[in-house]
């Protein structure tokens, strides 16, 4: 446990916007993306390997005021009438174009509010599915829920058609909060949930938290510790609220004021790191916790766990391919991310033009550096030899400038040079996000406001 003192120390210093590199380069650094690098980056995928599939359900009732998603508000369900329809669309057209049915590992649903589909809704997209993609025998399909939307046998039918892992929002259980927040929850119910999930047999049980919401204070949020200890989720994600105004705009209806002071939110953190590992939970990664024979647990022991935009994997680097508005898939080296506004995505899937609100198409460095990135953010370590093998080159040339200035973490005591390569230290692991953009080389120190702040 870090003292008082080098906590201080770590804000002072390190408490300015800096990525969290769920991709690299960075979504700031998308660009227009032309329609022809959808066949080019599609026709180099390997048959032989399994994807990913994600798909962006982007619909709300409420809204959140912490929410940093592309979401769209509406209480009409009359609404996926017309989007399901368009999703179908997208996956027959852009499985034609890939040219065969690709076998799928991961499928993820995200949003916006997943559950906002009626179960008829979901019948449907599971039809479609199965016309275009075939599924692994162990794949992992996994949905995020708003546990205050579940009627009664909800759950029990998104278990029938073959989900596996499920992860409720909580974010907090402190009346207060919510309230500040504008998402009201009843804590009773979602304890249900989770027993019903339990008693439904998936595999994986996932909470998530926020730290940093208007007034939680290091007090305040012994509930929600109380609550995990509770319900004894299999993984937790403990999210530090993104304060991003400029680019959220609803986010100026929070109370500026009573948002958690940086001292305290790091104490926040500290003591819900300090509370799981009481619980039974190993950290993995920036920001989740698993129990001792969670995969994703296994895997960072392992020093084997990866990225991507899902959170993350067991699994590295899958071409993933995304279907609904604002969803960024990643094939053969290309970002490529569908329009964000409905009507946009809609014309797009009626013309078949025009498929990108915008995209990346990496160089081998980006490549490089992804790894790079990625190892560090995922395992908190660098194992030089392996990146070597990999992009045939002298880690130690090749990044020279680089381990320079990770010779000033070193110095700090935020990191240790290895036989091997590179590690970090308990200070460092919570400094993460600033020793990976070492290796950014699109990043300027004193820009990109568009992130939020690393502690």
């Amino acid at each position: 446990m870090l003292d008082s003192q080098t906590v201080e120390k770590l804000i002072l210093r390190y408490d300015s916007p800096v990525p969290r590199y769920t991709s690299y380069p960075t979504a700031l650094e998308f660009t227009t993306l032309e329609d022809q690098e959808l066949q080019k980056s599609y026709a180099q995928c390997n048959r032989e390997k399994a994807i990913s599939v994600y798909i962006h359900l982007p619909f709300c009732e409420n809204q959140c005021l912490y929410c940093g998603c592309n979401v769209l508000l509406s209480r009409r369900k009359d609404i996926l009438d017309r989007y399901i329809p368009l999703i179908a669309e997208e996956m027959r057209i852009k499985t034609a174009i890939l040219g065969y049915k690709p076998q799928v590992s991961q499928l993820h649903f995200g949003g916006g509010t997943p559950n906002f589909l009626r179960l008829p809704d979901w019948d449907i997209i599971f039809r479609e599915l199965k016309k275009y993609f075939s599924f692994v025998p162990d794949a992992e399909i996994s949905v995020e829920l708003d546990p205050m939307y579940l009627p009664k046998g909800y759950l029990g039918h998104l278990r029938s058609l073959g989900f596996n892992r499920v992860s409720y929002g909580v974010q907090d259980v402190t009346p207060k909060v919510l309230e500040a927040v504008n998402r009201p929850q009843d804590i009773d119910l979602i304890r249900r949930v989770v027993r019903e999930s339990r008693d439904l047999k998936f595999s994986s049980v996932n909470i998530d938290l926020i730290y940093g919401l208007p007034h939680q204070t290091l007090s305040s949020y012994k509930y929600n510790l109380d609550f995990i200890r509770e319900v004894n989720p299999d993984r937790i994600a403990l999210f530090s609220f993104a304060y991003i105004p400029w680019l959220k705009h609803h986010q100026r209806r929070l109370d500026k004021n009573a948002l958690t002071e940086p001292s305290e939110k790091l104490k926040i953190y500290l003591a819900a790191r300090e509370s799981f590992a009481s619980f039974g939970y190993e950290q993995i990664g920036m920001d989740h916790f698993g129990l001792q024979d969670d995969t994703l647990t296994k895997a960072f022991r392992e020093k084997t766990l990866h990225r991507n935009f899902m959170g993350y994997t067991t699994q590295k680097t899958l071409d993933m391919l995304a279907f609904g508005t604002s969803a960024i898939g990643f094939v053969s080296g290309v970002y490529m991310q569908n329009h964000v506004k409905l009507s946009s995505y809609r014309n797009t899937i009626e013309t078949q033009s025009g498929w990108f609100e915008k995209g990346y198409v990496m160089t081998h460095d980006d490549r490089l550096r992804q790894e790079v990135i990625t190892m560090l953010m995922s395992n908190f370590s660098l194992q030089f030899e392996k990146v070597e093998k990999e992009f045939k080159i002298i880690f130690t040339d090749y990044f020279a400038p680089e381990l320079e200035k990770l010779q000033e973490f070193v110095d700090e005591g935020h990191g240790v040079f290895t036989t091997s390569g590179f590690e970090t230290t308990e200070s460092g692991s919570f400094i993460i996000r600033h020793i990976a953009s070492v290796f950014d080389a699109y990043r300027k120190v004193g820009e990109r406001k568009a992130f939020s702040k690393a502690i």
